[in-house]
């Protein structure tokens, strides 16, 4: 009997203590955690941020920030045509912005006031911009060069615009209508004497031999680049209406280059590269060039832009130097 009371007790003790295991397995099951909304709104802008920087589009949101697309396996900027399409696409190194640190204006000089040697210590492979006003008022391009003197030279011999090297560069800008420099010349003369229709502008390499050689007995090297620089030989033309002259952009050419303002009145602005930007600040540079007046540029340091002011045809020769 003793024993069956001992075994009753027993039993109800190990029940007991089942019973008390369950309570505890049932409260710890039905506990709630209470996580703060601070904590809460941390991992969310955590896992936001993680997947900005992890995402494919993290290096376009980099490159919108510093105002240029940087090619990670080349190590370069690319450059591209913008949005109308305009430009052409190359890739560069970073510019030296130090070569821009201390330029605030484009410099001035009469061409009686630059000798060879000024213009070789402080502008010629400096990339600061120069104007050099009355620099070609005595040549003949200044009476005998304009719209209808390029037309009878390129229309003289109908093989000349058959010619289409790799060196024939032409750009037609935002002129669409111009499919190739044959159409610049096909013109109806109300649209050269400007009486109607809407403002163009092209430019192109003199790649023609004929033509280049009869444009060699309108200009000469100018003045004040030293003699010993190798003589004009890959000169190119730009020409339009007023109105709207090149798009900003920068070139990617040899050398820096003269233009020289035959007729007509052109707006020119300068803008350091936008690498540069925090060093040289992101102002434009501006100028007006007038017929007779030179501007010295590096075209491919600095991003540049034009607009043909007044009521005249402009026509620019351009050329490089060394």
């Amino acid at each position: 009997m003793s024993h069956i009371r001992k075994r009753k007790i027993s039993t109800e003790s190990d029940e007991v203590k089942i019973s008390e295991k369950s309570q505890k397995e049932i409260s710890r099951k039905s506990t709630v955690y209470v996580i703060p909304i601070s904590s809460f709104l941390s991992l969310l802008l955590g896992t936001i941020l993680g997947s900005i920087l992890a995402g494919p589009w993290a290096r376009d949101l980099v490159d919108i920030l510093r105002g240029y697309r940087w090619d990670y396996n080349n190590r370069c900027i690319m450059e591209s045509p913008n949005a109308d399409g305009y430009g052409v696409d190359f890739c560069r190194l970073p510019a030296d912005c130090s070569l821009c640190s201390d330029i605030h204006e484009i410099d001035e000089v009469h061409v009686s006031d630059i000798t060879h040697q000024d213009f070789s210590e402080k502008y010629a492979y400096s990339s600061r911009p120069l104007v050099v006003r009355n620099a070609s008022l005595h040549w003949k391009a200044m009476k005998d060069l304009d719209y209808y003197w390029l037309k009878d030279q390129y229309l003289s011999d109908p093989e000349i615009l058959d010619y289409t090297g790799d060196e024939c560069w032409f750009n037609r800008y935002k002129t669409l209508e111009f499919r190739n420099l044959a159409a610049v010349f096909r013109l109806p003369d109300y649209r050269v004497k400007m009486e109607a229709g809407r403002p163009w502008y092209v430019g192109w390499a003199v790649c023609h031999k004929p033509v280049a050689e009869a444009l060699y007995g309108m200009f000469e090297r100018p003045q004040f680049i030293p003699p010993d620089s190798t003589p004009p030989s890959k000169p190119w033309i730009f020409i339009g209406t007023p109105g709207p002259g090149a798009h900003s952009h920068i070139d990617n050419v040899d050398l820096s280059s003269w233009q020289a303002q035959i007729t007509g009145v052109k707006k020119w602005k300068l803008t350091a590269p936008p690498e540069c930007s925090w060093t040289c600040g992101s102002k434009p540079l501006e100028t007006i060039i007038y017929p007779g007046d030179i501007i010295v540029i590096n075209t491919n340091y600095w991003f540049h832009s034009t607009q043909i002011l007044g009521d005249q045809l402009s026509l620019v020769i351009t050329n490089e130097y060394d």
